[in-house]
């Protein structure tokens, strides 16, 4: 991603939860409160020809993401609601465990941690993205009538920093305290080596109990890691753009990968499970992107 301007990928995501939101059948799949506060996300990010400030922009924003999504990949789009749904489901779980800290990892424009902050005001909820997606992510909370008290942005420059080092040095972070950290759709762009990295810092410096929610690329036959039912120009994009996939696991390695870290594996849903679970009947034959699963990991050291 550009130094000045925010990650391709995470407005590609936004701009694709506002299409679910707006689709006269898949908006089901779609609470109330995740559309509406996408819909501020949505509407700093897309600006120009493509404002939704007006009926002309809103139709052009809604003919470019059913194109993107036609030459790129059937489901990609719900695949994105989904894929929130079940990691909001895997916070809450954290949180009745016990959790009193919520970090999420690359949060792009994702509204996970307003709503989580909004409900559990005892929460220290903080997200960690770069400097770049978080000042125009500061611009639409600007816009919203509702204050988070216990909701922090922590920019990131990976040119410049660590997360790890950031988060300890932020005043708000407790690493005594057991936490839910989240990183969705993030680790693809790492290095096997980064992704050790993380688990380890979450084990030295995070209270017992804490979780890891993640989502990761199944590894194809060929060792890549890409989505199965994904087009050329998924690629061509991912490149043109510096976000290409660069690790993943065979789902028989996830356990032994997070065990040698400290980590259990509790729980993980592929595109079978998340069907089941989060796809209402009315949308049983939608497509639905297949090779991302969503995984949540204990430390038990």
């Amino acid at each position: 991603m550009k130094a000045n301007k925010p990650s391709s990928t995470a407005i590609f995501v936004a701009n694709g939860v506002w299409w679910v939101t707006n689709h006269p059948q898949l908006s089901v799949e779609v609470s109330e409160l995740m559309g509406n506060l996408n819909l501020e996300m949505v509407k700093h990010i897309n600006r120009g020809p493509f404002s939704l400030q007006n009926r002309v922009g809103r139709w052009l924003l809604k003919t470019k993401t059913s194109l993107m999504q036609k030459i790129a990949m059937p489901g990609f789009y719900l695949h994105f609601v989904v894929r929130k749904r079940c990691i909001e489901k895997f916070v809450r779980a954290a949180i009745n465990k016990g959790a009193e800290q919520l970090i999420v990892v690359g949060a792009g424009f994702d509204a996970l941690s307003l709503r989580i902050s909004n409900e559990y005001p005892d929460l220290t909820v903080i997200e960690i993205d770069h400097p770049a997606t978080q000042v125009w992510k500061r611009k639409a909370l600007e816009g919203l009538d509702q204050r988070f008290n216990n909701h922090y942005l922590l920019p990131l420059d990976l040119t410049q920093d660590t997360m790890q080092a950031v988060l300890l040095r932020n005043e708000h972070y407790d690493r005594n305290k057991s936490s839910a950290f989240v990183a969705e759709g993030l680790l693809m762009y790492l290095a096997e080596k980064e992704v050790r990295e993380i688990l380890n810092f979450i084990k030295d410096n995070s209270g017992l109990g804490s979780r890891f929610i993640f989502t990761y690329m199944e590894e194809r036959s060929d060792g890549s890691y890409q989505f199965k039912n994904a087009s050329l120009i998924t690629n061509w994009w991912l490149k043109v753009k510096g976000e290409q996939f660069t690790w993943g696991l065979r789902n028989e390695q996830l356990a032994p990968f997070l065990n040698e870290s400290g980590f259990r594996l509790l729980e993980c849903k592929t595109h079978r499970e998340l069907r089941a679970e989060f796809i209402s009947a009315v949308n049983s034959g939608a497509h639905l992107a297949i090779g991302e699963n969503i995984a949540v990991a204990q430390l038990d050291r």
